[in-house]
């Protein structure tokens, strides 16, 4: 059946070398393998990780714009984007996109990055901004961990978190089925493991990093996003 999990385990600190890019799919998979439902990773919101209020570069030619580079708060995309020079874009500030708000103060967004694109102080704010949309967003991974299902005959979506293997699984299966988890806290004592938000952090980070194969909770960079 299922394999164990063969992922060394990310510990806190992350490190400070970034990975080399490579190219995503945006599907995401939610069901089992043989009944797969693909959706759109499409943000609203996004936090602040780092303002530029001269934009990128160094020509004078063109007159440059301020720009934010930004993390959405649903699919942990990384935007970069115009913003008008009046307003507040202080690190882990929430901002509208314009598709959401009329009154947001992005005035475009310009491309989707990937970590090898941000700043150093994006790069800096990258993890306190990921710690703070988990702890906002308990339901939806709590959710996951009532609903994983198999990526195939072999693997479980739930082995692809760093820290569960296949014991542990079976457990949080086992556990499942009596009744659904409600909270982190209910999961961690009920099948007796510790720093449910840790692990669901490592798997993000990863996924931002370009690591894996699978996205269980972020966009990729390559993907589209309206503008």
């Amino acid at each position: 059946m299922y394999g164990e999990n063969k992922m060394a385990n990310n510990q806190y600190p992350r490190t400070n070398k970034r990975p080399e890019k490579q190219s995503e799919s945006d599907d995401f998979i939610i069901g089992a393998v043989t009944h797969v439902k693909y959706f759109k990773k499409i943000e609203s919101r996004i936090l602040v990780l780092d303002y530029l209020p001269e934009g990128k570069g160094f020509g004078q030619s063109k007159q440059r714009e301020p720009m934010v580079q930004g993390i959405g708060v649903k699919w942990f995309s990384l935007l970069e984007v115009t913003v008008e020079r009046k307003g507040t874009y202080t690190k882990l500030v929430e901002l509208d996109l314009p598709q959401t708000s009329e009154s947001s103060p992005i005035k475009q967004i310009k491309r989707r990055i990937s970590v090898n694109d941000m700043t150093n102080t994006g790069y800096e704010t990258l993890e306190e901004a990921v710690l703070l949309i988990i702890n906002k967003n308990e339901k939806r991974f709590v959710s996951f961990f009532n609903k994983a299902q198999p990526i195939t005959n072999r693997i479980h979506s739930l082995q692809l978190i760093p820290g569960i293997g296949q014991k542990l699984m079976w457990e949080i299966l086992a556990a499942r089925k009596g009744m659904p988890f409600v909270s982190f806290s209910d999961i961690e004592e009920r099948v007796k493991i510790s720093d449910i938000k840790k692990m669901i952090f490592n798997r993000i980070i990863q996924e931002l990093e370009g690591e894996e194969k699978h996205r269980l909770f972020t966009a990729s960079s390559d993907s589209g996003q309206k503008r």
